[in-house]
């Protein structure tokens, strides 16, 4: 529970100097009519009696911490409003920006609607109406058509977060991949380095209650942008500030968040790791660490202490561009002011060395003995140890008949389409079906994967709610539903909530869900499991059937009527129960060591930069960041009149002294590349970013929609991180020019 001041609908203003200055940067980048008068504010609206039509509970399903609960007004089949659910911790009755231009995104004059063919070049978006019929009996010959020739593993599905839902995410169109024996796709895009290494440390990732960030005493933000990706998060944040804790933000950029913080730090790109190892040394040597914790719960110490010791503040300073003064004042209020939560954000791991930088930092909460000993005190990184409904029995695993297939990377999706990737070079991937996903937008080195879609020899099949750069390429496009238009349940990776989502209204013209659309595939390839008749309620209540749902007694009913309940969870690592090899906290893991890494932590180098690549450095000398926007989820929402007006056209933030050398003014357009490509973005020239030598550009404008049809991710790397397999989005050298 939230203790202090009841939580309002309005959090207390800033100064409108301080908004400017945020605003500068795009991180509250609202125009003027509808601009933010606070950090974290959110929209609120009511439903007054005299509107009321018929009320039904959503849940937001976005690739967002928030997943918010809605509640909709529905008159003669239409939704007419939208608004916050009031009684919700999180939501507390806000809406993003996003979300209150949702109606004119589920009514939008450019929704699919019908199935259709292409009838035109790839890529040109020409098409014309077809029947369900045809759709599926095109789909269906052409894809045996590949498997006679090539086998199963020649079909590649493609999806990412257009939608989390258990039912039309993470369930039930993967059993018919499973039962065609498809290639896998390994999802990885977004923060699989974080996922594959805080085991390493903790065996499993259980943080604190993100509630209790208004219980702390002191609030560390560490690579994370709360009023951007985050924004229901800084309410909490707030009330730690007003019951008299501390909030630190560190990041390479002013966040709306560092606004109000007792202290900013502004580090160096991808250094984070050695920053971590500086602080550890600073505190083993003041005798700041907890060494009863460390002795009780922990293995690695003195193996932590000989690996940290060459990182001495001159060290850090010099490799973070960090003050030695900032650097000693921070290790000291980790070392002595308890209870603390370290927030680690999952900007930071999307670098070639972001496993190191997670690894780190993970070292910080057992040091200093903050690691399960309070529901107010520990670590947060998402709530994803915390899995409560199971969406595995919807997937037909059982249905696989070769556990060992072929798994593609989705970082590599243009590698893998042109056959630049090693194991679709005797296999190639002739048919590719797209679904929650744009990755014409979204997926990095952009000109391979456009190269890859413009293959002839590629049937290519997209579900799609508008005509996006990716379906402009589709062979046959199908129209899909939004979720206001079907069922599904949900949990929280912020808040220990599982949420359900109703329907408000029936699928526009003949929309399927993602559900519907591959069961009526699957039937079409003759397939005749039972699990190809489940109806998406069904489907909903298998989750609810999970050993961990049944253990908090929440029933299906009991779930539909309330829209969200909180699952009752005891504090993370209470039992100081760790999972990992050793049951402890592990300092030094054999597990790192075997996997050839650094077994305790080090900081290395990101690929694109001077310490790691110097001739490159030589010819781009400039680091470009791609951080989110708070107008859109990825891609989505980028084709909404009124947010696309509130963008306004793409920009990169350049550093004064950078912009001088270069003879660039602010409102020129500048031409950014590297030797991936370039893409044509207006210069905003500013001193609130990260240093000289740091670009900012915000990530996934849909790329037809902007001046010479590229997004920023034409010129991203899709290497992959040193763990799990992660993007790289933030290791990027690049050039700009006038």
């Amino acid at each position: 529970m939230i203790k202090g001041n009841k939580l309002a609908n309005k959090n207390s203003f800033l100064n409108s100097s301080d908004i400017s200055e945020i605003s500068l940067l795009g991180l509250t980048d609202y125009k003027s009519e509808e601009k933010e008068n606070s950090i974290g504010e959110t929209y609120h609206k009511t439903i007054t009696p005299r509107e009321k039509g018929t009320i039904s509970r959503q849940t937001c399903p976005r690739n967002c911490h928030d997943t918010c609960s809605i509640l909709s007004e529905v008159k003669d089949g239409r939704i007419t409003h939208i608004t916050g659910d009031p009684t919700n911790p999180i939501t507390a009755g806000g809406l993003c920006v996003k979300m209150n231009h949702y109606l004119s995104w589920v009514y939008h004059a450019d929704r699919v609607l019908y199935p259709m063919k292409r009838v035109g070049a790839k890529g040109e978006g020409k098409f014309e109406q077809i029947t369900w019929e045809e759709a599926l009996d095109t789909i269906a010959i052409k894809t045996k058509e590949s498997i006679d020739k090539y086998g199963p593993e020649t079909v590649l599905k493609y999806y990412f977060s257009g939608t989390l839902g258990f039912v039309h995410n993470k369930g039930l169109p993967h059993a018919f991949f499973n039962k065609l024996g498809a290639s896998e796709l390994d999802i990885t895009v977004c923060s699989a380095t974080g996922a594959a290494t805080v085991p390493h440390t903790y065996g499993v990732n259980k943080g604190v209650d993100p509630e209790e960030f208004a219980n702390t005493k002191l609030y560390i933000s560490w690579g994370v942008n709360e009023a951007t990706t985050n924004v229901h998060s800084v309410k909490f944040i707030k009330q730690c500030k007003e019951n008299g804790g501390k909030v630190v933000v560190i990041n390479p950029i002013r966040t709306g968040v560092a606004t109000f913080a007792d202290m900013f730090i502004q580090i160096k790109p991808g250094t984070d790791a050695a920053l971590a190892l500086g602080i550890i040394n600073y505190i083993i040597e003041n005798d700041l660490q907890d060494q009863a914790y460390i002795d009780a719960y922990t293995i690695g110490y003195n193996e932590l202490k000989i690996a940290v010791k060459e990182y001495t503040l001159e060290k850090t300073s010099e490799i973070t561009g960090i003050t030695i003064e900032q650097i000693e004042t921070f290790a000291k209020m980790y070392g002595t002011i308890k209870p603390s939560i370290l927030r680690m954000g999952n900007g930071m791991q999307r670098n070639s060395n972001g496993g190191s930088i997670i690894r780190a930092i993970t070292l910080l909460p057992p040091l200093v003995g903050t690691l399960g000993v309070a529901s107010n005190s520990g670590y947060f990184y998402g709530s994803s140890g915390y899995r409560a409904p199971d969406a595995g029995p919807l997937t037909g695993k059982e249905l696989l008949e070769n556990p060992n297939r072929r798994i593609i990377n989705m970082n590599e999706l243009g590698k893998a389409l042109t056959g630049v990737l090693d194991t679709t070079k005797e296999l190639p991937i002739t048919t590719l079906m797209v679904f929650n996903s744009n990755p014409m937008a979204i997926t990095q080195h952009g000109k391979l994967v456009r190269e890859g879609l413009a293959r002839q020899d590629l049937f290519t099949v997209v579900a799609e709610i508008f005509k996006t750069d990716t379906a402009d390429y589709a062979d046959i496009l199908l129209p899909a539903t939004t979720f206001f238009e079907c069922e599904d349940v949900h949990q929280d990776y912020f808040g220990w909530y599982v949420r359900h989502n109703t329907p408000a209204i029936e699928p526009l013209g003949e929309c399927k869900s993602n559900s519907e659309i591959f069961n009526a595939i699957a039937k079409k390839m003759g397939y005749t499991e039972p699990i190809f008749d489940m109806t998406d309620t069904e489907a909903v209540k298998v989750c609810l059937q999970s050993e961990a749902i049944l253990a908090q007694g929440i029933t299906y009913d009991m779930l539909k009527e309330k829209g969200w309940i909180k699952l009752n969870i005891e504090a993370s690592f209470k039992d100081k129960k760790f999972l990992t090899p050793s049951g402890k906290v592990e300092f030094y893991s054999e597990s790192l060591k075997s996997a050839g890494l650094h077994p305790v932590a080090e900081y290395v180098p990101t690929a694109e930069s001077n310490d790691g690549s110097p001739e490159l450095f030589k010819k781009y000398p400039l680091t470009l960041m791609t951080p989110h926007t708070k107008n859109l989820i990825n891609s989505q929402m980028y084709n909404v009149p009124q947010i696309k007006n509130l963008m306004g056209e793409p920009v990169v933030y350049i550093h004064t002294d950078d912009a001088r050398e270069r003879g660039i003014v602010d409102g020129d357009k500048v031409n950014v590349l590297n030797d991936r490509g370039n893409i044509i973005l207006v210069a905003k020239v500013t001193s609130t970013i990260t240093k000289k030598g740091t670009l900012l550009s915000f990530s996934c404008p849909w790329p037809k929609l902007v001046e010479g049809g590229k997004s920023v991710n034409e010129i991203t790397s899709d290497r992959v991180s040193d763990m799990g397999g992660g993007s790289t989005y933030h290791t990027n050298l690049v050039e700009v020019t006038k």
